[in-house]
């Protein structure tokens, strides 16, 4: 029988969020972790945005040039389009899937490494710290949800204590701060679920962890809100660049087949977006309805006695009726734009489902270079559009798809071995087993291989494998394979997890 080592661990948003990578409780959230609505932007209407665009994408001339297109919504995409967006740039951020953080920012651990691991002098090296502390002012900024929880390295014989030392020596090299060794007596108290067979961890209070599409999210939210513009689903497919200097991005714009087939049918354009004379067309029937209601509130009035039809007095309210009711129902009737903001509860209860029935079928290593489950084939996308903009720099952040955008420009100084990670997701009744982030000793070929932790929300997420796609082994493991590795080498971690409880 395990020991019973039960314990209460915060999960965000339950009874409370995390804020600045600490816990905010519930009764305090008001005071920091809810925004103040006087410094929000806002938005002036609640109108429905462009299918696949963001709202100001309807707003941008024909044939602007564009200073900045971004090619990739992921992490760093949106973390780009986010920066620019401070200055006065018209920056375009496009992505190929169906929404934004579909590529490999919607599956990984979502750890805010501290930087002790990274070779020193290169890059990774030269920018993990500096990254790792600037986490907690941008959750304050964003409030995607940042959990400051620490790491721990793990070490089960002598010959691993060897290696503590020699990471601890490598993170002071790269400037990491607060590194630690905890010694077995320690590490059981901080992390009493490990195996027993652990004898001492480096510690480093400063790693965190993120949900990153949450994180994504939140960054291309913000830049949008700034000015930048957005557009999904939109596949690059040539980039040229003219005799004036300025590159010509071209991209194909697909919309799910069901979607497509579902809007012909309707009779509605494929893009979502109304006609201007539809527009004028409903205008004129609001204010048709407008003017017999307010007809209708005068007579009520009148019977009740409380206008006199006569009396000249009254004419400035009988004006001031008939405008309000007609603004009233201009405004209100189902269609137009809301002002301000709308209740949640109200939204949900009126969201239509969605079109389509899904799909089974197997996500393909080459669909995952392009959004993976929200890639153009898993979605059955059919292309509507093509679309051609000019732009004087292409910033590339295609992921496992960027040296095909490379390529584009003549770029073949580089080639993606893509390297998938499988991760077996717990339900939130075993996230107790683990509060920091544990790592086994790093591999030499493989880095810091699986890991166990209890995530933001409060699941105990393990994993990944490390398979090269270029290795025909790794490649086709079999699930139960798959199952078997990150079990096996999870269990050397914390023994104690009941695998039955896995959903995903």
């Amino acid at each position: 029988m395990p020991p019973k080592f039960y314990r209460k661990l915060n999960q965000h948003g339950v009874n409370g969020a995390y804020y600045g990578g600490t816990w905010v409780d519930l009764e305090d959230c008001a005071e920091t972790f809810q925004p103040d609505p006087s410094k929000c932007s806002g938005c002036p209407t609640r109108a429905t945005c462009p299918r696949s665009q963001s709202r100001n994408a309807s707003t941008a001339p024909k044939n602007m040039v564009y200073d900045i297109v971004i090619i990739g919504a992921g992490c760093i995409g949106t973390s780009i389009a986010r920066e620019l967006s401070r200055y006065e740039l018209k920056t375009l951020l496009v992505e190929s899937a169906d929404d934004v953080s579909q590529g490999a920012t919607k599956g990984n651990s979502g750890i805010v490494h501290a930087g002790y691991d990274d070779k020193p002098g290169s890059v990774r090296a030269k920018f993990c710290w500096p990254g790792n502390q600037m986490f907690p002012q941008l959750d304050r900024e964003l409030r995607f949800g940042y959990q400051k929880n620490g790491s721990l390295v793990v070490a089960t014989n002598t010959k691993e204590l060897d290696v503590l030392d020699e990471l601890m020596e490598r993170g002071k090299t790269n400037g990491v701060k607060n590194l630690r060794i905890v010694q077995k007596k320690e590490l059981f108290e901080m992390e009493p679920a490990l195996n027993p067979n652990c004898i001492a961890a480096l510690y480093a209070p400063d790693a965190g962890n993120v949900i990153p599409y949450e994180f994504a999210i939140a960054l291309a939210e913000n830049a949008v809100d700034n000015g930048v513009e957005l557009r999904i689903r939109r596949e690059v497919t040539a980039i040229a660049k003219g005799e004036d200097g300025c590159f010509e991005v071209v991209m194909r714009h697909w919309e799910p087949k069901d979607y497509v087939d579902a809007r012909k049918k309707m009779g509605k354009s494929i893009d979502g977006t109304e006609t201007k004379e539809l527009s004028l067309l409903s205008l004129v029937m609001r204010l048709c309805i407008s003017f017999p209601a307010s007809i209708a509130v005068m007579e009520g009035l009148i019977r009740f006695g409380l206008l006199e039809p006569s009396s000249k007095d009254n004419t400035k309210m009988i004006m001031t009726i008939i405008a309000f009711v007609s603004t009233a129902l201009v405004l209100f009737l189902p269609g137009a734009k809301r002002r301000g903001p709308s209740a949640l509860k109200d939204i949900v209860a009126k969201c239509p489902p969605p079109v389509g029935s899904g799909d089974d079928g197997k996500v393909t290593l080459q669909d995952m270079f392009q959004g993976g489950s929200g890639s153009k084939n898993v979605q059955h996308g059919v292309v509507v559009a093509t679309e051609s903009v000019r732009a004087k720099y292409v910033i590339n952040c295609a992921g496992s798809y960027s040296d095909q955008i490379a390529r584009m420009i003549g770029d073949d100084s580089f080639y993606i071995k893509p390297r998938l990670g499988d991760y077996i997701l717990l339900n939130r009744n075993q996230g107790h087993l683990a509060h920091s982030t544990i790592f086994p000793c790093p591999d030499p070929v493989l880095g810091k291989g699986v890991l166990v932790q209890q995530t933001l929300w409060g699941n105990f997420i393990l994993g990944p494998t490390a398979r090269d796609m270029h290795n025909e082994e790794t490649r086709d493991m079999s699930n139960e394979s798959i199952q078997e590795y990150i079990l096996s080498k999870c269990k050397n971690l914390c023994p104690y997890f009941d695998a039955k409880e896995a959903i995903q």
